[in-house]
């Protein structure tokens, strides 16, 4: 009996170029594409790999294409005017009219003919088209407004306004910029390291020295990039949005003041304002977009729930508890009736947990009792809680968030790359309750394998 499965295992780097050249091609069958897709999705270096594939492609594409074209003269065959013809008007008349006849008839003969109007060369002007070197990197059903349709590995033209009214398009910029704009998108590529962007959804990612100043024009002003991962998003009436997941970027007003915003920060320009103003988030549609097409840009991106999720903690507690992130429902794991009362109260994916040194356990905390679980591989520890104070009573609580760092603690990975998490000590639903605890936030990015 042959028990074989269909690979699973991502392509080497060898079998992935000519998998990318059929892809591009043409050529390539459902089942190749099938694994080529499967491949990019669980391999970050891939994905890199790809968009460097396309990037070459086609930049050798471009050598190779032949100049301008002859093109066949527009103007019509102008034919050369006839002499008319003459005629002698002498019948009836008697000899002298006849003569004098005659002689007009010589006189005429002897002068020069007029001159024969000769074709006028229309010179026909056909506009440059601006190149910046954009390429189109991937689409996600695009369908654009009274324009033809883009491919993989296509250039877009420069100063051309775009309509995109359906999906999501991928571009890579000459400087390494990568980005994702979603539809309805109104947009215009105005440089090799600039995009005008008058209403839609944008991510970008700057992760090349030359990508650094890479600037998205908005109805609000210019955003300038000084670190490498953030958001646009403007609505139909202008108002300009910004989130910075990771680095820096830089925003102008009217007046041409500028102002940092950092990561885990938003602000939003109101359509005929004249400042950025801080905002706490931009619209749950930009965050829908990024979850449901994070992929692109953001593969290891963690959106919150719209909703502050509400988290159980050990009231009388003194020592050392962590925040937990679980991308496995909790309750699914967690077997014990206390625990899964309370369901409808707490967050399925985050928890205030405990390492106990004399069992050499980790314990979750069901409001009446603490629960032995065995971590997960996917489990992820995202802040320390500190909590200090007399047996009863409120406790002092210091929270230190593993943002920027990597490590693993008794036996759970903890850190990630940036986010703007908030836990909230001693509330719970909004209200004030000792030892229970609330999240806020919008994100977290998890570290690379």
């Amino acid at each position: 009996m042959n028990n074989s499965q269909p690979d699973n295992s991502p392509l080497e780097i060898d079998a992935l170029g000519k998998m990318i050249s059929l892809h591009l091609d043409s050529n390539i069958s459902e089942e190749q594409f099938s694994q080529l897709q499967h491949t990019l999705e669980i391999d970050e270096s891939a994905r890199d790999f790809y968009v460097d594939f396309i990037a070459i492609h086609s930049q050798l594409e471009q050598i190779h294409k032949a100049g301008f074209s002859n093109r066949e003269s527009l103007n019509a065959l102008i034919q050369e005017p006839k002499a008319p013809s003459k005629m002698p008007y002498f019948m009836l008349m008697g000899l002298p009219a006849a003569l004098i006849v005659v002689i007009c008839v010589w006189i005429t003969s002897q002068l020069p003919d007029p001159p024969v109007e000769k074709p006028v060369a229309v010179q026909v002007i056909v506009p440059e088209i601006v190149d910046y070197h954009v390429t189109v990197a991937d689409t996600h059903e695009v369908r654009f407004f009274n324009q033809d349709p883009l491919s993989i590995g296509d250039h877009l033209e420069g100063d051309k306004i775009y309509k995109l009214d359906g999906g999501q398009l991928e571009l890579l910029f000459i400087t390494g910029v990568k980005t994702t704009i979603t539809a309805p998108a109104t947009f215009a590529i105005t440089g090799e390291n600039e995009i005008n962007v008058s209403a839609g959804i944008l991510m970008a990612k700057v992760t090349t020295p030359k990508g650094k100043g890479f600037t998205v024009r908005t109805p609000g002003g210019p955003v300038r990039d000084i670190g490498t991962l953030f958001g646009v998003e403007i609505d139909n009436a202008g108002t300009s949005g910004v989130q910075v997941f990771k680095g820096e970027v830089e925003l102008a007003d009217s007046r041409g003041k500028t102002v940092n915003l950092i990561e885990g920060n938003t602000m939003r320009r109101a359509a005929g304002k004249d400042q950025w103003l801080p905002e706490a988030r931009l619209s749950r549609k930009f965050y829908s977009v990024i979850q449901r097409n994070k992929q692109a840009l953001t593969p290891n991106i963690v959106l919150l729930p719209e909703q502050v999720q509400n988290i159980f903690g050990a009231d009388e507690h003194v020592g050392k508890s962590y925040l937990l992130y679980s991308p496995t429902s909790l309750f699914d794991r967690i077997q014990d009736a206390n625990f899964l009362s309370a369901r409808a109260e707490i967050s399925p994916h985050y928890a205030v947990v405990y390492f106990n040194e004399t069992t050499a356990e980790w314990e979750l905390p069901s409001n009446e009792s603490l629960i032995p679980f065995t971590p997960a591989a996917t489990d992820l520890v995202l802040a320390l809680i500190e909590s200090s104070g007399p047996p009863k009573g409120p406790k002092k609580r210091e929270i230190t968030y593993f943002s920027g760092t990597q490590d693993h603690i008794h036996g759970i990975a903890s850190g990630y790359q940036s986010g703007d998490l908030q836990l909230i000590p001693d509330r719970f639903r909004g209200e004030v309750n000792l030892g229970e605890y609330m999240l806020d936030g919008t994100y977290f990015i998890r570290n690379s394998e």
